[in-house]
């Protein structure tokens, strides 16, 4: 059970590997225990599944311990189901690694781009990178940036499909950024007022200054702060996002409608106006550890997402999965668990040509 919910170190997967290499009768009994477990169909046994309960028994186990495998039925089997689901899905699994296990997500760099057009690169690997540009010298190292600038122009830092970044802005307020997302900001903010804009996702640790506010422009509303640390997600287009972990913040909708939060509250902004209500901090904010969670989510959805988590292009078969949702998480260090699990759960086979991420 413990192999099945992703709770075994490598260190005890090898010693079970190893005895079914070396111990006959063990090999046997494991044998006949798999046959039999065979002749359940696993798609039966994911759909009895619960994946509410599941996901949130998986997000508690992921706390205190060493990190778990990344999909919900692994986590939810060992609860409900007997021993002869785990030979099940332990050989299935293998058999997707067939074809998973060549897939390797890119390691992404990211870019800066000046007022006057010029685009700076940065590598993507941990080494530092210093670059002088006219009277600007800017520092990359272990994915993070700062710099030196009394320039007040806008610049754009972009983050790729499949990266994550931090920033650390002239005031002294962190930006984590997102995979796809773009921060628009100048390296020296003005003397009334600190002004930032956000296309993605991006959380903040704003600087308390009470006599210069910081105000963050995202489509759908403006988020003006003092000093409070807060998430704000725009991949949706036409409805932001904006969780607040502690602090207080006020938005203001394009519609002019006003709402103040409280800590513990996401505000969602649209077209039509503003709503509020309680959030989960590991739904919201587990990105910055390289983690996603998903409910009920479809797999046009999902895949969408995947590909801008792992930044690599995931496709489905025309109207194979309509209609199938999947509940689950992605960890950026386990792609291809992720595949394998994606298999099993959605009943369908996933190829990778190099390029692509093929479920069909």
């Amino acid at each position: 059970m413990d192999k099945l919910s992703g709770g075994l170190s490598p260190e005890e997967e090898a010693v079970i590997e190893r005895r079914l290499e070396e111990d006959p009768a063990f090999r046997e009994a494991w044998e006949a225990l798999s046959a039999d477990a065979r002749s359940q169909r696993t798609a039966v046994y994911v759909k009895a599944v619960e994946p509410v309960e599941g996901l949130d028994e998986l997000k508690q186990r992921r706390k205190p311990r060493r990190p778990l495998r990344a999909w919900m039925p692994y986590a939810a089997a060992a609860a409900v189901l007997g021993a002869g689901v785990w030979f099940a899905f332990h050989f299935d699994a293998k058999e997707g690694a067939k074809t998973a296990q060549n897939a390797a997500a890119p390691l992404p760099g990211i870019s800066l781009t000046m007022a006057n057009g010029k685009t700076v690169n940065f590598h993507p690997d941990s080494a530092a990178q210093t670059v002088s540009l006219g009277q600007a010298t800017l520092r990359s190292e272990n994915g993070k940036l700062d710099y030196e600038s009394a320039d007040t122009t806008v610049t754009v830092l972009n983050v790729p499909a499949g990266g994550n970044y931090r920033l650390t802005l002239s005031d002294g307020t962190e930006v984590w950024l997102n995979a796809s997302t773009r921060l628009h900001f100048p390296f020296q903010f003005g003397a009334r007022q600190r002004e930032v804009t956000v296309e993605g996702e991006a959380y903040f640790h704003v600087a308390k200054e009470t006599d210069r506010p910081f105000i963050v422009h995202t489509p759908q509303a403006d988020v003006r702060v003092l000093g409070t640390s807060f998430n704000i997600n725009t991949y949706t287009a036409g409805s932001d996002k904006t969780a607040l972990v502690e602090g207080s913040v006020l938005l203001q909708a394009r519609n002019g409608r006003q709402l103040r939060l409280t800590p513990g509250q996401q505000a969602e902004s649209s077209g039509t106006g503003l709503t509020a209500a309680p959030f989960d901090a590991d739904d919201v904010l587990s990105w910055m550890n390289g983690i996603q969670y998903f409910h009920h989510a479809s797999v046009p959805d999902l895949l969408t997402d995947a590909s801008r988590f792992y930044g690599l292009p995931f496709e489905a078969a025309d109207g194979k999965f309509d209609g199938v949702k999947v509940t689950g998480l992605m960890d950026r260090a386990r792609l291809p668990e992720f595949l394998n699990d994606l298999a099993i759960t959605t009943g369908g086979k996933v190829d990778y040509d190099g390029r692509t991420v093929r479920l069909h």
